[in-house]
């Protein structure tokens, strides 16, 4: 960078933060303890989100949503259902993740069995379902009909 004159304009400014920031893609804990990603972009509550930011951040989370349905499919033996209820599961991992939704054990097992209401009836038959409230009901009202 050349300083001539002492000036430095908004990019050489920026570059400098950068060097000094580092890059994180994953999030990790400051020198004081806030959460923190990129070039040093602080998670606080009330943090601002553009929306073309919060569009990325969905696509990656739908795009590992669906590699874990993938997964699940094949270790439950259910990777022949229709699009409705695939869609269904994919919803349930974007929103508590694999770890939460394998303990579905019941409802997976309803699902190789083809058996859909009882599928239904272990969804909202959870503490996520009373979490989640209507989200939980229209999906299990999505896993009876398969539409």
């Amino acid at each position: 960078m050349d300083h001539k004159g002492g000036f430095m304009n908004d990019k050489e400014i920026m570059e400098q933060i950068k060097h000094h920031e580092g890059y994180r893609e994953t999030v990790y804990f400051d020198s004081v303890g806030v959460p923190t990603v990129g070039y040093g972009h602080a998670l606080l509550e009330g943090s601002r989100v553009p929306a073309v930011v919060a569009d990325i951040l969905f696509e990656q989370d739908y795009n590992d949503a669906s590699k874990d349905y993938t997964l699940l499919a094949l270790r439950w033996g259910f990777n022949d259902i229709d699009t409705v209820r695939r869609g269904i599961i994919i919803n349930m991992l974007f929103n508590m993740g694999m770890s939460r939704v394998s303990k579905f054990q019941k409802m997976l097992t309803a699902l190789q069995m083809g058996e859909y209401d009882k599928a239904a009836d272990e969804m909202l038959d959870s503490r996520w379902a009373t979490q989640v409230g209507k989200r939980a009901d229209e999906l299990a009202d999505l896993m009876r009909k398969g539409e």
